[in-house]
């Protein structure tokens, strides 16, 4: 076995100095659990427990957690809502409306049990990632003074429910059970200073029952280190199930939401039959990467049909292997070398119980291929995409793939420079907090004069406001510091700019100043505003382009608002300002009636959108099609000559933004695209059918699934998506719920997005799941 140091593993996963070394690894498939029967009763009606969880298997049966007496029960239900009962016959239960079901981060979570409080709202409370949940799908509080299960003389479980043949399958880590005590999420995590939730160290006491379980003996997994001795016994547990996947340092798994494969133990295995084909989520862009596969049960008898390797990170699991491999590198089982679904070179042989290792160097776009630690043919040079993800296919016969991408100690010896994949390892963003560039605000309109301070981690003085009125029928008004406060277009309508001093009043500190305008300020409805940083100016002039322009510009967070004066030349160009190639425009002339155009770097060169209609990409308008990191073009199918234009540029900026396009798939279990970062705010489009625009934010939905929708090209209020256009805003990106040809019908949509957190990075905490 090779041990895995500190340059493979990971060091300093996070700046709060609370490091979590370890978790325990639950299959249900071998039904695994811990289990404790107390010699003597604590306080069976308060009680806290706190644990963080990373979900492996999110579909089919329950997935205890804790559970004591086989009534009482902490759990994950069938639905993927999270519940907890005190009596058999479900009377004094709570379940949230929140649905769990992203595998690919830790989330906190904190059951806090008093059921001496007068407050009967207050006997039964849950915590997630630090915040109290208000929303339950059922809600029946316990009698006063009730007696829970919990700290009696039964059997306690952990993983399994007492008495049945139900186990969680995941990953639990920093379980803590405080008999006697109410304690608020504040005492097992904080804050920190991007934002994110992060674990610190409990300091009190556990009283007569209560345990503390790290793991952190291999041999014995429920040993408790709180001092009680409250130790559990290990049930179908073994010393590989102590993983370094932890809330500090967060690995790869396969990833259930882009597979059409059965995984298995803890989403590491990869199980058999029928070629489907499994996916990790989406390869950094720098660095050098390496994992392996064990193989088991394969089928001999197909040499070509087993593929260890990578694909274009756009590709989703249901489409063919012409699709994945056509942008793809790796090895057959058979030997055979493949890029781009031509043959390069042949190498070894794969056969039940061999190691396939792969080495990926992302800077200079290699693939080396190794077979029980030696190198199968000739490293794969020169690969095309942007973006890679893992790719495996099991070959159509009973095939077992383990996946380790350095949770465990590695078999080989890993070549030089390379390191395993987990978040500590990920290159340092360049904004670790979101809310200092971008943020949605929530309000209630007064009817009168207000100003509105922004509600995020960060604040900033915005240099464009977006708002929308959520309950009524009302125009989007888009202000920006450069053609000033009072200054209005709208998104849904193609009229001219008009300067309305009772909007958005001025640009403050911290947000913005309203008046009375019903757009932006009625009476007791809600509103949101979309704020974004530029540079704090009115511009400046940049004579980059063909015609002059006055730009205001955020390098740093890839966004810049220009304006200029449409001239007489048939095609032009205009600088920007970024330093990069912008991969979404949004442009509007502000004295004529015109549509919005819209770039984005995915759709078919020389076309445009609409944001103001729901029409497909169609053409004309940007004419050269010059894009670079100086200047975008516009051509002869324009605006009127000597027009006033304003123009929103955006580049992509790794762990902050994402601009890209997916396919959709047609199913209700939809497509899976990857951002590197929890979204907090996302716009989609479909570009091959008449569809609205498509806009959600997580300030609106602040837990999954998402359906509060908003359509930039029309004033309506804000709508309750039909199941339809549901989504779930993850970890790491977003997953499509539904089958409106809006977001998931078979056709290609553009998405942009911006983060709430980035999913991780040398010395930032792990984004947490939602």
């Amino acid at each position: 076995m090779v041990f895995s140091n500190n340059l493979l593993m990971g060091a300093g996963g996070q700046a709060s100095g609370y490091e979590i070394d370890q978790s325990i690894r639950f299959n249900d498939n071998d039904s695994a659990y811990l289990n404790r029967t107390p010699g003597s009763a604590g306080d069976r009606r308060t009680f806290t427990f706190s644990c963080w969880v990373k979900r492996a298997n999110i579909t089919g049966a329950n997935a205890p957690i804790f559970t004591a007496g086989g009534d009482d029960w902490l759990m994950f239900l069938s639905a993927n809502t999270l519940g907890f009962n005190t009596d058999g016959t479900g009377n004094y239960r709570i379940v949230t409306s929140q649905l769990f079901r992203d595998p690919g981060a830790w989330f906190h979570l904190v059951l806090r049990v008093d059921t001496t409080n007068s407050t009967a709202g207050d006997r039964l409370r849950f915590y997630i990632n630090g915040s109290e949940v208000t929303s339950f799908g059922t809600d029946t509080n316990p009698t006063l003074n009730l007696e829970t299960a919990f700290n009696n003389t039964g059997e306690h479980d952990i993983g399994k429910l007492v008495g049945a043949s139900q186990y969680f399958d995941g990953y639990l880590a920093e379980i803590h059970h405080v008999d006697g005590s109410s304690l608020a999420a504040s005492s097992f995590g904080e804050t920190n200073d991007d934002g994110v939730w992060v674990p610190k160290a409990y300091s009190g006491s556990y009283g007569t029952t209560g345990f503390y379980l790290k793991g952190q003996d291999s041999s014995a997994l429920g040993d408790d280190t709180s001092g009680n001795g409250n130790d559990f016994s290990s049930n179908n547990l073994a010393a590989a199930d102590q993983m370094s996947d932890s809330p500090t340092n967060n690995f790869w798994t396969l990833n259930p939401l882009d597979s059409g494969s059965t995984i298995s133990d803890g989403n590491l295995k990869n199980g058999g039959g029928n070629s489907t084909n499994t996916h990790a989520p989406a390869l950094p862009e720098t660095g050098q990467w390496y994992w392996e596969v064990v193989c088991t049960d394969i089928n001999t008898g197909t040499t070509g049909a087993h593929f260890f390797g990578i694909c274009d990170a756009s590709v989703y699991e249901t489409q063919s292997f012409s699709d994945h491999a056509a942008i793809s590198a790796g090895q057959q089982r058979g030997g055979q070398l493949k890029k781009n679904n031509s043959n390069t070179s042949t190498g070894t042989a794969v056969n039940d119980g061999n190691t396939v290792g792969m080495a990926f160097d992302a800077d200079n776009l290699t693939l080396k291929l190794y077979v029980d630690g030696s190198q199968s043919g000739s490293t794969i040079t020169s690969l095309t995409a942007s973006a890679y993800k893992l790719w495996i296919q099991d070959g159509g016969a009973v095939t077992n793939m383990t996946l380790n991408f350095g949770q465990s100690d590695f078999d080989q010896t890993v070549p030089t420079g390379y390191k395993s994949l987990c978040t500590s390892n990920m290159p340092t963003p360049t904004i670790s907090d979101p809310s200092k560039y971008f943020q949605p605000t929530l309000y209630t309109g007064n009817g009168s004069t207000q100003s509105i301070d922004q509600s995020g981690n960060s604040t900033f003085q915005p240099d464009l406001v977006w708002i929308k009125n959520r309950d009524a029928a009302d125009s989007h008004i888009w202000t920006d510091a450069v053609r000033g406060a009072t200054k209005t277009i709208s998104s849904d309508s193609t009229d001219e700019e008009s300067t309305d001093a009772d909007t958005l009043t001025a640009f403050e500190s911290d947000g913005f100043a309203l008046g009375d305008d019903d757009k932006v300020n009625t009476n007791t409805e809600k509103y949101v505003a979309w704020q974004w940083l530029a540079n704090n100016t009115t511009g400046s002039t940049n004579d980059d382009g063909s015609v002059d322009s006055t730009v205001a510009v955020n390098t740093t967070a890839g966004f810049s608002i220009v304006k200029w004066v449409h001239t007489t030349s048939a095609n032009y160009t205009v600088g920007h300002g970024l330093g990069v190639t912008p991969k979404m425009i949004l442009v509007k002339t502000l004295d004529q009636g015109t549509n919005w155009g819209v770039y984005h770097s995915d759709i078919t060169v020389g076309n445009r959108l609409i944001l103001n209609t729901t029409a497909a990409q169609g053409t004309g308008y940007w004419g050269a099609n010059t894009w670079n990191s100086t200047v975008f073009s516009i051509g002869s199918i324009r605006d009127a000559n000597s027009s006033n234009a304003i123009a929103y540029v955006f580049a992509e900026i790794p762990g902050y933004s994402s601009i890209g396009s997916y396919e959709g798939n047609g199913n209700a279990d939809g497509s899976f695209v990857y951002t590197g970062f929890r979204p907090s705010w996302l716009l989609i489009k479909n570009i091959d059918a008449t569809e609205s625009w498509n806009l959600r934010d997580s300030s609106r939905d602040p837990f999954n699934v998402s359906k509060e929708i908003l359509a930039p090209n029309t004033n309506a209020a804000e709508a309750t998506s039909g199941g339809g256009q549901y989504a779930d805003l993850l970890s790491n990106g977003f997953k499509l719920r539904g089958t409106d040809p809006g977001v998931n019908s078979s056709a290609t949509f553009i998405y942009m997005a911006f983060a709430e957190h980035p999913f991780g990075g040398e010395d930032i905490a792990p984004a947490t799941a939602r």
